[in-house]
């Protein structure tokens, strides 16, 4: 009978490998480091951190900061048949990339725009937010999205829990945990009412 040995060679770029620390996003589970979650961090704060780049054109920090996290809309064909949900996608190298475009002649034009994004008001903070997509108004303006369309109590779903409760769930970070199912939508719409209301004092 002949005996195989087998002898496990960790490298030092395996040790620096192991040694990463990965955090959950909670999403899909997404898994990222810690250089990550405070890169998008800033993001959603609104300002890149200090990356190791070289200085860079505004032009092309205009473009890495749009892309280092992009909000798509819901996909649809031709026909208005839904082809995905939301989503939102992280580019790790946003600023790279960003300079690559450039320099192929990619330039925003803000003529062109025909949607923009803006996050839920009273959400969750974070780069996962799916937020709302919104067009311009008849006169060509940007309106002020209705706090109500973020939270439509339409979205809210309802399971069983394996210890008999309910959960009723808005897609946009928020439950309710109840005895019966009535009292999870209940509650969960009161939850919604009030997420609302400080969103409107919010805008004042």
């Amino acid at each position: 009978m002949s005996e195989e040995i087998i002898h496990e060679v960790v490298t030092e770029a395996g040790r620096e490998q192991e040694a990463i620390e990965y955090h959950a996003t909670g999403k899909d589970g997404v898994r990222v480091t810690e250089r990550m979650r405070a890169f998008l961090q800033h993001v959603v704060e609104g300002t890149l951190p200090t990356l190791d780049v070289p200085e860079v054109a505004p032009e092309v920090r205009e473009l890495a900061e749009e892309l280092a996290v992009v909000h798509l809309p819901e996909w649809k064909n031709p026909a208005g048949r839904k082809l995905a949900d939301p989503a939102v996608i992280q580019v790790a190298q946003a600023p790279r990339i960003a300079d690559y475009l450039i320099t192929r002649g990619w330039r925003r034009d803000p003529a062109l725009e025909t949607i923009r994004w803006a996050p839920t008001p009273g959400g969750l903070p974070g780069p996962y937010d799916t937020g709302l997509h919104y067009g311009r108004d008849e006169d060509g303006s940007w309106p002020i999205p209705d706090v109500e369309a973020y939270w439509d109590v339409d979205d809210v779903t309802t399971e069983q829990l394996p210890d008999g409760t309910w959960k009723a769930e808005h897609p946009r970070g928020v439950a309710f945990q109840a005895a019966t199912k009535s009292e999870a939508l209940a509650g969960i719409v009161d939850t919604i009412r009030t997420k609302i209301e400080e969103a409107k004092d919010a805008q004042g």
